[in-house]
Order: structure tokens, then C-alpha cells, then sequence
């Protein structure tokens, strides 16, 4: 009964003969082009391929390759990959814990910088001099950077995201409690101990990974901006802090071994620390181990039937931003302090205020223009080009004028140093973003730690360059850098395009 039904139901198609055997062709071919059909590129009109060719090709900032192709399959009629494709596009994770992401970027830049005012007196007084002062202050990114390696590679590997940022919260507040009784010590190479373990438990990795993980392809840009801005406001609060914490020490009239105007910004920071522990404890949502594992990595990795290259050019440009980024804004913190002290005559206070208001105003700027990135910027890789273009034109404020009054010399440098470094802000902030998009998810992990060692050497070595410039070679020396950034974002501006395999 059941053959008699399948031979009166498909007889046509078994049946011998030539319309036969053709139709059982036709059938093969029917099921061939159906089980196919969602693995094809959707049809593209000439005409509507020539004007969507840019905003397809610059879908970095918008999702990539795969979102362009998703608008393709949604004018289609495929709604529901669409309606996917786009969740995943703009997918965000919960928003406390994302600000406690950002926020621990803030704390990372606050507690670099908060002792710069105060290190000199604090190493003379130990029996230390100038060199160990800039040594206890230059130990800290040097150790920051072997401190990423070893949480990216170490501790993420054992340890889920949650638990490294309370780990690395506990070495920071007994870094910052070392620090402070180092004056009860007596010993000097305690400052240099504190500053190293502080250097080592920042985990300013974590914020990047974290966003490039969580949050989707169309927003990525905007939310980096704002990483960049926190770290940038970090500079600006870290001396003014330190300015602060000094005249409440001498309001009370607090001078002791264990509590001063050196010691202060120790106790201050570990606080601020137990306090972050405590919110990351309460409102911190973890990530699964399969996502940032570098084990589920290399496994995804592994199981991938078409291993994408990894773009080298692309790579290698985003590296080279930020570097730079990072090394010129860490260059204007210090050439700020000098040019004021040696040249203008102002003590270290009115120096470190001038500079508090520079990164202050920077970072303000930098993060409203997060607000409106979503709106106004589509693309990561014009977003640099143009950056780099401009930043170019603004060096000429940079300039040595060499005016007769200060006020002149201070209202030009100001101004010039103030977009330089929104700029520099900017650059940093999209070539990060596209350092997340132009690999694959697999490579992500490995691309992030690539990416926040060359800002770590990056800031390092602007420390060094700043401290030996001068008002006549301050200018030639940035000018260049900016135009070899454009140069680069020239050269690799077509190699600047999202993986496939990105989210």
C-alpha cells in the first residue's frame, strides 16, 4: 500500500524515459539551488551597487560586510536574518556593568598620575633624587605591560573576568597602602615596590575586551570613545586630586609618618579601590569563561573551517595609531609641566592646574563626542584619515611663536595642545575600534592585547620624549608624527575593512 502510494505519488519522476530522467535532473538541480540559496550573496543592481559601494565598503562603524549584507537580504524580503543580524549589530551588555567597565578605566588613569605632583618630595625625603623619582614614576607603565600579558594569558585562562578585575582591585589597594607607609619605612625602594605592584594589578586591557566582546559592531565606536575620554579625564583629575588632597592635609594640619600631602594620594586611592570591589562584587554581571578564555578562543579558532588571514597591513596601522595617540598625549603632560616651570616661571602647582585643564577639556570634548559619533561618524578608517588630516593643520599652533608676553605665548600653546590632544583622543578611540573589527571574533582577545601593549609603550616613551623637548623642537617633532599618521591612514585605507567573521 505505502510503495503503491509513493510510486503513484512521485511516478513521474522514477518512471523510465528521457522527460523522466530530465525531470529527475530538474528536481536535483531545484533542491541543489534551495539548499545553496542562503549561502549566496543576494542580487545586486548595477545601479544601486554604484551609489551603496562606499557606505558598504566603509561598514566598519555599522556592522561590516556582514550588516551591508544584511541590508541586501532585508530589501530582499529575508526579514528575519535581518532582524538578527541587526540585534547583533547593536547588541549592548547590562548598562551597570559597563559603566563599572568605564569607571575602572577612569580609576586606571586617576591612579598613573595622581603622585606625579607629589614624587619628587616624597623620594628626596626617603634619600632618593631625581632619577629615582622619574624611576618610581616611569616603573608603573613599564610593569603595566607585563601585567597585561600575564592577565591576558595567565589569568583569563583560569579565571573568569569578574574574579580578575576584584584580583587585580586587591593588588591595587595593597600597591596604593605599600606606598603610603613607605614614609613609616624609611626605605626608599618601597615606593619603587608599590609603584611596580600598582603597575602591574592596573588591567587596562580589561575595559577593551570587555567592550569588544559585549557590545555589537554599530555602537562599538561610540562606546570606545567614551573608554578614551574616562582615560583622558583620568589624567585631569589625577593632579587636581593631588592638589586637593594636599590643601585638606594642611587645612587639619595632618603632618605624620603615616598621613602628609605625599602619602595622602596613596590612602586615597586604595580606598577608592575597596569601593570599586565592593560595586563590582554587587553590580557586575560576569561574562562566561567561553567568551574570554583564551582557550575558547584558540578553540573556535581551530573548529573554524576557512581560516581568514589576519589583515597585516590593517593591523599594523591600528598599532601605529595608537601608539602614537598615546604617546603624544602622554608628551603634552609632560611638556606642559616643563615649558610652564622653566619657561613661563610658574611654580609646580600652576603647572600642574594648566595641565589638569588641558586633559579636562579634552576629555570633556572627547566624550560629548561619543554622543553624537552614532550620528555623524560611519566610518572607523575615514574617521582617522580626516582625524590625521586635521590634527596636521592644528601643529601649526604648536609653533614657536617666541611672543614677547606670556600671555600671548600661554592663549597660542593652549589652544594648539587642547586639539592636538582631542584629536589624539580621537585617533586613539577609532583606531581601537577597528583594531576589534578588522580580525576575526576568534582573534579578538590576541588583537586587544596587542593593541593596549603598543599604547603602554606608547605612553612610556612619550614620557621620555616630553621631558627632552623644548619650545623650538616641540613642534617639528609632532608635526612629523601626525603626518606619517596620515600617511599611514592613507596607505592602508582600503586594507581597512571589517572581517567577515567579526561581531
Amino acid at each position: 500500500m505505502t510503495s503503491k502510494m509513493v510510486r503513484s505519488h512521485f511516478g513521474s519522476s522514477f518512471s523510465g524515459g528521457p522527460r523522466s530522467t530530465s525531470r529527475l535532473k530538474h528536481s536535483q538541480a531545484s533542491f541543489s539551488l534551495a539548499l545553496w540559496a542562503p549561502l549566496r550573496p543576494p542580487p545586486v543592481e548595477i545601479g544601486a551597487a554604484a551609489a551603496d559601494s562606499d557606505q558598504a565598503h566603509d561598514a566598519a562603524s555599522t556592522g561590516g560586510h556582514r550588516e551591508a549584507g544584511a541590508a541586501s537580504r532585508c530589501r530582499s524580503g529575508r526579514s528575519r536574518e535581518c532582524g538578527a543580524v541587526v540585534l547583533d549589530a547593536e547588541r549592548m551588555p547590562p548598562t551597570g556593568s559597563l559603566a563599572l567597565v568605564l569607571y575602572s578605566t577612569l580609576l586606571t588613569g586617576v591612579n598613573l598620575v595622581v603622585v606625579i605632583p607629589t614624587a619628587d618630595d616624597y623620594a628626596r625625603r626617603l634619600g632618593g633624587g631625581e632619577l629615582f623619582s622619574g624611576l618610581i614614576i616611569g616603573a608603573l607603565p613599564l610593569f603595566a605591560g607585563l601585567g597585561i600579558y600575564v592577565n591576558q594569558i595567565w589569568l583569563m585562562r583560569w579565571m573568569s573576568l569578574k574574579s580578575v578585575l576584584l584580583l587585580l582591585a586587591v593588588g591595587s589597594v595593597l600597591g596604593n597602602v605599600l606606598y603610603s607607609l613607605a614614609g613609616l619605612m624609611h626605605f626608599k625602594w618601597t615606593l619603587f615596590a608599590a609603584r611596580c605592584l600598582v603597575g602591574f594589578c592596573n588591567g587596562f586591557n580589561l575595559p577593551s575586551l570587555y567592550i569588544g566582546l559585549t557590545v555589537g559592531m554599530k555602537r562599538r565606536s561610540e562606546i570606545i570613545l567614551y573608554f578614551s575620554a574616562l582615560n583622558t579625564l583620568g589624567y585631569a583629575l589625577g593632579p587636581a586630586l593631588a592638589a586637593m588632597l594636599d590643601v585638606f592635609v594642611a587645612s587639619f594640619r595632618i603632618n605624620n609618618l603615616v598621613l602628609d600631602a605625599d602619602t595622602a594620594p596613596g590612602w586615597f586611592m586604595a580606598i577608592l579601590y575597596l569601593l570599586f570591589m565592593v560595586k563590582v562584587i554587587v553590580l557586575f554581571e560576569d561574562v562566561p569563561m567561553k567568551v574570554t578564555s583564551p582557550q575558547a578562543a584558540q578553540s573556535n579558532h581551530a573548529d573554524s573551517t576557512v581560516l581568514e588571514p589576519v589583515p597585516a597591513v590593517a593591523c599594523c596601522a591600528c598599532l601605529w595609531y595608537l601608539c602614537v595617540s598615546s604617546l603624544f598625549i602622554t608628551c603634552v603632560e609632560v611638556y606642559a609641566v616643563n615649558v610652564g616651570q622653566n619657561y613661563w616661571g610658574w611654580t609646580l602647582a600652576t603647572s600642574a592646574m594648566f595641565l589638569s585643564v588641558l586633559m579636562l577639556c579634552s576629555g570633556l570634548i572627547n566624550l560629548f563626542m561619543g554622543i553624537f559619533t552614532k550620528h555623524l561618524i560611519r566610518s572607523d578608517r575615514k574617521a582617522l584619515l580626516v582625524s590625521s588630516m586635521i590634527a596636521c593643520a592644528c601643529c601649526a599652533l604648536l609653533f614657536n611663536f617666541n611672543l614677547d608676553a606670556i600671555s600671548a605665548n600661554v592663549s597660542i600653546l593652549s589652544t594648539g595642545l587642547v586639539l592636538v590632544l582631542i584629536l589624539s583622543g580621537l585617533i586613539r578611540a577609532f583606531g581601537l575600534a577597528a583594531s576589534s573589527k578588522i580580525v576575526p571574533t576568534s582573534q579578538k582577545a590576541i588583537m586587544n592585547t596587542w593593541a593596549t601593549e603598543f599604547m603602554t609603550v606608547g605612553r612610556g616613551a612619550g614620557g621620555i620624549i616630553g621631558s627632552i623637548l623644548n619650545p623650538s623642537s616641540f613642534f617639528p617633532v609632532v608635526v612629523t608624527l601626525f603626518a606619517v599618521t596620515l600617511l599611514t591612514s592613507v596607505a592602508s585605507h582600503s586594507r581597512m575593512q571589517p572581517s567577515g567573521k567579526a561581531k
